[in-house]
């Protein structure tokens, strides 16, 4: 049984690690693209897509090697386990590689961030005090340690909702007369 928790774990960290990569090279192709500072709401409707096709290849990828080493067999709640899982494993991978990319390669990219966010206040008609108070909060909530911490749980979650559905479809229950 331990080897078997094992193999699972090490199945989960390789796609975990494939999952966290990619996640943050999308990220990269988005922001020197230009695709981040001429948002629109389909460009956010693509890239929402493009993440989606992504999680879930991986996801199905993942639990299909945890079912066959699982002898072909996988139940929904370990499917689901796995999931919740995998979800840590890449919020941990993608939060580390933006938090090192916003503290120690591009820490200008916050600021930019923040410019363009007070330039949409300002069209907005919101008065200095209005736009400083907005600028103290979004500049704590743009902050890498704060990204980092809302990465890895925004994945964790949306790869257990995505695990709701994924381990419905791909779980194997032995029979009782397998036993």
């Amino acid at each position: 049984m331990d080897t078997q928790r094992s193999s699972t774990s090490i199945i989960l960290l390789k796609w975990g690690a494939i999952g966290g990569l990619l996640s943050f090279i999308f990220t990269l192709i988005t922001k020197y693209s230009g695709l981040e500072d001429d948002f629109s709401e389909t460009l956010g409707w693509v890239t929402t897509i493009v993440t989606l096709v992504i999680n879930v290849t991986i996801l199905v990828l993942a639990l299909r090697e945890v079912r066959a080493e699982n002898d072909g067999f996988m139940s929904y709640g370990q499917g689901l386990g796995a999931s919740a899982l995998l979800g840590a494993i890449w919020g941990l991978i993608a939060g580390a590689f933006n938090y090192i990319y916003l503290q120690f390669i591009d820490n200008g990219v916050v600021q930019k961030q923040l410019d363009l966010a007070r330039e949409r206040l300002e069209e907005q008609g919101l008065t200095n005090s209005q736009i400083e108070d907005a600028e103290k909060i979004t500049k704590m909530m743009m902050g890498p340690g704060v990204q980092f911490v809302i990465i890895v749980f925004v994945t964790i979650l949306f790869m257990f909702i995505l695990g709701l559905i994924v381990s419905g479809v791909l779980k194997r229950e032995k029979s009782v007369f397998d036993e």
